[in-house]
This record gives structure tokens, sequence and C-alpha cells, in this order.
């Protein structure tokens, strides 16, 4: 392969030069407060707010050649524009529809750019369209505010967090978000129109109104990978209104939001749900085609003559042979290009990467299986569980990339740290097979950087081919208990007879990258108890009613009674005068007695009392006073105590293993010799508290309040974080197994 494509070089040197530069020097990008930043130009601007937080990328670039000007699998976005070559014809066919739109009366103003996966639809409006605004503004106006999202799983969540940018320039506007996310859920009180008989919503409309300077400068909505609407979004009630919402405001009469989307055109199948939706696509939209040979010529050369070193002209047209067949390939072009350049700034010729890399085919799959292999051995199930994550298994359609929290990736504290260095190894500038950014919450996700890595990698492929059916009843059964989880765990929702079987089979089968989520678990748990509650009713034991009503009268009158003496509990007044308080006899046999059946014993007053040897695993106590509660060596297991006071309580020698103490205060408990591996301490505060002998194996304390390096002294640290306030500490390892 390499000394085939060697050949073709030395046969390719009398090609034609490149045609004529584009000119894009009387543009600027100037970053403004909130994450946006303003293109401007001769007195025309386009202001663009993101839905989501790119991180900064750190760039090494050797002192005699300027930045890498490619994007391997990265779109352009609007401030890269000066890069963008070979598109001008259809720039010009979009701002072009753009202006015949934003003039006429009778029609929507929402464009549909569309294609396959890989010809550049993203890069073609951001890099394109939006920069062609300033230099040639529509006639209606002189500046406009751009607002850009990816709807995910939540498309309403994410239009409302763009808005409260707009409104606010806040980058983080929680506040304002949650209010237009209620407005924009709310249907309004209009006769039926585009969308038939389903409730309209003008939520986005009314929102636009209120902006500032909406009358001189209007809103683009630009929805980019509008298919995740489809892809992603499991809520049609959500899709409806999402959709409503964009079509609403772009026919309103005002002209204050036109809306542009882009979308794989192998997902027009499922625009057939929305039969007015489909009809714009097919009237309004624009099929993105296939470069030009010149225009695809430009693409490649322009970026490395405009950076200062013009490529070999024997590589470009060897390149564009190899483009050929592939019109939809120009990621893998661009990843092509990228590996070149970082060549050059090794001093290794176009013409050695080329041929090493295995030409623009053989690129991103040989660099992927490269870093895989480079893993250490214990690592690659880790990134094969990662990458199997990552990706949305089509139904009819392609498989797509998928965006997720990186923590749900993550099923141990030590895997994170493992888990940092694989995505930091497939993130790097270099490669960029992976996309790191953070959300509205600011939590970091994940995702391909584009499909084409789904598609090319023969090692993914085969991952997929034998995980697939594995992979799609794990999501189907997640979302199953995801929809129990927001019903309030209705147990309408649980499953039953054959379902139930597969689920519990299937479970107890799966493992690695295919295991269940903690909520499916229990979806799956609960599913059984109610099962088992059924099959006690069908087999008879109405028979023992006078018992059963016995037993039942018992427990509810324990719990009355219980709860009647907890209730007139002052912990305030007892915490002034703790001598005097005379804690409830037997009273840890009685939480047992409620605990068992799964009573909640969250809010409880149990200040003073005395529960020793209490054995109450996975308990919720969340809220639970607790002060001066004697609870040694009880077995707390996986309890739930976030939010719960426990200050001077007596927790000697208790288990916690697991537990979650999230806000919790310990303020001077008493916690010698406790176990408390693999717990949650996020703001958890230990303000006197005695940790002798404790073990904290597996904790992390980076977030936990009020600790100091004397408390830590004789506590058992294996693989615990410490705050970064607390140095040079002897740390006990002599327990550890390393």
């Amino acid at each position: 392969m390499n000394e085939s494509i060697r050949q073709e070089i030395e046969t390719a040197e009398d090609s034609q030069v490149i045609g004529a530069m584009h000119d894009s020097t009387a543009l600027s990008v100037q970053k403004m407060q909130g994450g946006s930043f303003l293109i401007s130009g001769d007195n025309n601007q386009v202001t663009i707010y993101g839905s989501v937080l790119q991180t900064e990328e750190k760039k090494t670039t050797a002192a005699t050649l300027k930045a890498n000007p490619y994007q391997g699998l990265l779109a352009f976005q609007e401030r890269d524009y000066e890069r963008f070559f070979g598109r001008d014809r259809q720039i010009e066919a979009l701002w072009t529809k753009l202006r015949d739109l934003s003039q006429q009366d009778q029609q929507l103003r929402f464009l549909p750019v569309y294609g396959p996966s890989g010809c550049g639809k993203s890069s073609l409006v951001r890099a394109g369209l939006i920069p062609e605004l300033v230099r040639r503004p529509l006639p209606i106006c002189h500046s406009v505010q751009v607002a850009t999202l990816i709807p995910g799983h939540r498309p309403l969540e994410a239009l409302a967090m763009v808005l409260a940018k707009v409104a606010t320039h806040d980058p983080t506007p929680v506040a304002k978000s949650e209010e237009f996310l209620a407005v924009l859920e709310k249907p309004c009180a209009v006769k039926p129109g585009m969308l038939g008989n389903q409730p309209e919503f003008c939520g986005l409309r009314k929102i636009a109104a209120l902006l500032p300077e909406i009358h001189t400068s209007p809103l683009i909505v630009f929805v980019d990978q509008f298919e995740e609407i489809y892809s992603l979004c499991d809520s049609e009630g959500e899709r409806e209104a999402f959709i409503s919402n964009l079509v609403q405001a772009a026919g309103d009469r005002n002209r204050q939001v036109t809306v542009v989307v882009t979308f794989r055109s192998d997902f027009l199948r499922e625009l057939q749900q929305h039969p007015p939706l489909y009809h714009l696509f097919s009237e309004q939209g624009v099929l993105v085609r296939p470069l030009l040979v010149e225009e695809l010529r430009e693409a490649i050369a322009k970026p490395a003559e405009l950076a200062g070193h013009p490529l070999d002209e024997a590589v470009i047209t060897l390149l564009l042979q190899q483009m050929q067949g592939q019109d939809h390939a120009l990621p893998l072009l661009q990843f092509a290009l990228t590996k070149i350049w970082e060549g050059l700034e090794a001093g290794v010729s176009e013409v050695e990467t080329l041929t090493r890399i295995g030409g623009v085919g053989g690129a991103l799959a040989g660099e992927a299986q490269r870093l895989y292999e480079d893993l250490p051995h214990g690592d690659r199930a880790l990134a094969r569980r990662m990458f199997l994550g990552l990706v949305q298994l089509g139904e009819g359609s392609e498989d797509t990339r998928r965006r997720v929290l990186t923590s749900e990736l993550v099923a141990s504290s030590e895997e994170g740290d493992r888990l940092e260095v694989i995505i930091n190894q497939f993130a790097a500038p270099g490669v960029r097979f992976l996309s790191v950014s953070l959300n509205q919450q600011h939590q970091e996700t994940l995702e391909v950087a584009h499909e084409a890595l789904i598609r090319h990698w023969g090692q993914l492929q085969e991952w997929i081919k034998e995980s697939r059916e594995a992979l799609h009843k794990k999501r189907k059964i997640e979302q199953l208990a995801q929809d129990w989880q927001e019903s309030g765990q209705s147990k309408g929702y649980l499953l039953q007879g054959r379902p139930l079987r597969d689920a519990k089979e299937f479970q107890e089968s799966s493992e690695g990258e295919t295991a269940l989520s903690a909520l499916a678990r229990e979806f799956i748990r609960q599913s059984q108890w109610k099962r088992r509650g059924d099959r006690a009713k069908s087999l008879g034991l109405y028979s023992l009613m006078p018992v059963t009503l016995i037993l039942i009268s018992l427990y509810f009158g324990v719990i009355y009674l219980t709860e009647g003496a907890l209730s007139q509990k002052n912990c305030d007044r007892i915490a002034e005068s703790p001598d005097t308080y005379r804690p409830i006899p037997n009273l840890q046999y009685i939480i047992e007695f409620l605990w068992w059946p799964k009573y909640r014993l969250n809010e409880m007053n149990l200040c003073k009392e005395y529960l020793a040897d209490i054995d109450i695993s996975n308990a919720n106590l969340f809220k639970t006073k607790l002060q001066r509660t004697q609870l040694s060596r009880s077995n707390l297991t996986g309890a739930t105590l976030d939010f719960a006071d426990l200050t001077r309580a007596n927790l000697d020698g208790v288990t916690l293993k697991n537990a979650h103490l999230n806000f919790t205060h310990l303020n001077f408990a008493d916690l010698n010799g406790a176990n408390l591996t693999g717990a949650l301490v996020h703001q958890t505060n230990f303000k006197g508290a005695s940790l002798r002998d404790t073990n904290l194996t597996d904790v992390d304390l980076t977030n936990a309040l009020h600790l100091t390096a004397a408390q830590l002294e004789d506590a058992t640290l294996c693989r615990t974080r410490l705050p970064s306030y607390i140095e040079d500490l002897d740390r006990n390892f002599s327990q550890c197994n390393l």
C-alpha cells in the first residue's frame, strides 16, 4: 500500500496550481462576556451565543510554522472562517436563500441545510453562512444575534439555556433558563395551524420579542445536528413542543426570528412523522452537494498557503485522486491533512507522512488503532466500554455518535483517573477523536468528534457488531427504568411477566460495557418485589386475612406510636440540656422492624437516641436529625445520609461503606474505628470530628469541609484524595493492599 502511494506521487509532479485566495481580511473576531463572541466588519456585526461551552485546547506549534490550519475531525466554527475554503458557491446559495426567506411575508423564515454525514453541513453554516452575514448583511438589518444550540436529550432545555444567555450575557444563567423553559413548555391559546390539531407553542416567539435590541438586531436560532430530536430525544411531547416553538417563531410577521437547522439526510424518514416540517425541508431546504474538484483543491491547498507553507502539488493531486468516490469523507481528508501538517512540524515531508499513514482511507483507522494498542492491557477493556457508550445504535439508520456525561462512564473512583488518561490520549490536539465539552450545568460531557470514526475504525465496528444486541437490550431496560423514575416510581411502570424474566436474565449475564446502571438494577428489584406480592395474592393467602389484618394493624400501630413520640421531640432543646433527656427504650429494634419492609426513615428526629448495633444497611436517612445519637458498631452500609445532622454523634466502629454523606454534619462526631470505604462526602462538615483509625479508603475528600491534617494523621487513607490545602501528610498505608 505504502509503495503504491509513493509511486503515484512520483507520477503527479506536473499538476496545476491553486486558484485565488479567499478575502477575509475585512472581518475581526472579538471574545465577549458570557462566553459569546462578536464577528464584525464594515460596520456590520454578528453576535454568536452557544449552548455548549467548549473546553480550551492547548496547542504546541513549531517555531518555523504557523498553527495547524486544518480541523481534523472537528467541524469548523464561526471563528475559523479564515481557514474555510472551497465553499463560495454554496455559501452564496445559502445567503441568497436566507435573504429571500427574510423578505417574503408568506413564507416561514426556516432554512433547513441537510445532507449525508461527513458532507460538511455544520461547517458550511458556522464558518460559511454566519460570517457571510457580516460581509453582506441581510437587507432588513446590519446586525444579528445568533443563538446556537445542539438539541441533545432535552432540546427545550438547550433552547432555554441559549436564550437565557442572549438575554443576560451570563455564561450560566440557571434561574433565567428555568424561567424560559417554563414559557417554552406551556402551550399557547391559538387555533391549530401548521402542526395540525396538536397544541401549539409560542414561547420562543414571546421570549424573542423581549430580548435586548431585538428590533434592530433580529435573532437567528441555529440548531446544529437537528436530527438529535429523533436520535437522542426520547420524549415525543418535548419533541413536538420544540418543533412547534421553532415553527411558530419563524412564521411570526414581526420577522424577529429566523431558524436555520442542519440535518442528516438519513433521518429524512423520521421527518415524515411531521408532514408540515417535511414540507418545509422539501420546499425550502438546501441539499449540501459534494465539492467539485476545483473546490476540493482549494479546501486542501489554501489553508496551508495561508499558513505560509504551501503543500507539494503532487501530494495535492494524489489527495484529490483518493477522494474520488468519497464525496462525503471530508473529515477523513481533514484528518489526513492534520497529520501531514504535524509531520511538517516534526521535519517530515508530506510524501513521507502520507506514505506512513496509508493515505486518506487509512489515516483515521490506523491512528485510532495505534492509540488503542498503545494503551496498557488493563485499560483496553475500559476504552472499549467508553467507545461503545459513545455510540447511538441506529434503528433503521446508521449508527451515530452519542453525547454522555463523562461521569456516566465511570464505575468507580479508581476508574475515573484511568478513564481521564484514555480520554486525554484520544482527545489530544494531534488526533481529536473525542470532543470534551461542558453542558449547561457545567458538567463535563464526552462524544466522538465525528461519525467518520464510527464508520471507518474497524476495531470499533467489530465491538459494535459483537455487542449490538446486548447494548440494545441494556439501553431499552435503562430507558424503562428512567421512565419509572420520572413517573415518581409508579408501580404501573414496573416490569412483569416475560419482560421481567428477560430483564433479570440479562442482568445476571451482562458485564463490562453491557452491565446495567444502578437505577436499572433497582428497577428490576422493585419489579420482582411487586411480582412476589402478586404471587402471594394468587396463591390464596387471603385465607390468612385475619392474621394478616392483625399483623398490619400491629405494624401500623407501631408506626403511629413511634412517629408520634419522635415528632414531639425538639432536638434544639435536647441539645441545650442533653442530660435531662431519656431515650425511647428499645428504639433500635423498632427502627429495624420499620426498616425491614422499606419504611421511609428520612427526616426523623432521632437525636440523643440509643441505636447501637443497629443493622439498617441501605436505609434512607435523608435529612434525619441524629445529633448526639449512639450509633456505635451499627451497620449503615450504603445508607443515604445526605443533609443529615450527626453533630456529636457516637459513630465508634460504625460501618458506612459506600454511604451517601453529602452535605452531612459530622461536627465533633466520634468516628474512631469507623469504616467509610467508598463513601461520598461532598461538602460534608468534619469540623472537630475524631478520625482515629477511621478507614477512608477510596474516599474523595477534596470537597469536604473543615478537615485538618491532625485529624487525618491516624486514619487509613488508601487511594484517598485529600483537599489541596492539606500537604505533606504522612499517610497511613500500613493496611493498604498495594
